[in-house]
Formats: structure tokens, C-alpha cells, sequence
């Protein structure tokens, strides 16, 4: 496998939706997971697996307050 760069994680990161960020994260993780910890493309992928796991707790329910 070639160098894994920032790029390679946009790439994959730019389509994420609420719906399919956690299926994004599992690639991103398995993209990362042979970089060593101190590596700077691990620790930006660590960053965007965080906005992730946001983006993915920001699926919506329509409107909870019972109010239309």
C-alpha cells in the first residue's frame, strides 16, 4: 500500500452524510489504524473520526417537540 496522505481521508470524509458517517469512520480507521500514533496523518485522521462520530449523533427525528 502506498503512503496514506491527508488527501486519501478527504477523500473518503467529503461525501459524509448523518446517515453514512459511521460506515466513513470504519474506513477512515482502517485507513489509518498501520500509521504509527505520532504520525500527523494518523492524528488528522483521528480529528476527522471525531467530526464523524458528530456528524452521526446529528441524524434528525424530524420535530420532537410534538409541535408541526
Amino acid at each position: 500500500m502506498s503512503q496514506v496522505t491527508r488527501r486519501d481521508i478527504d477523500t473518503l470524509w467529503a461525501p459524509a452524510t448523518p446517515q453514512f458517517a459511521y460506515q466513513i469512520a470504519v474506513r477512515v480507521r482502517d485507513l489509518i489504524a498501520d500509521l504509527p500514533e505520532d504520525d500527523p496523518v494518523r492524528r488528522y485522521g483521528e480529528q476527522k473520526l471525531v467530526e464523524l462520530d458528530h456528524l452521526g449523533h446529528g441524524t434528525t427525528k424530524g420535530d420532537e417537540t410534538g409541535q408541526h
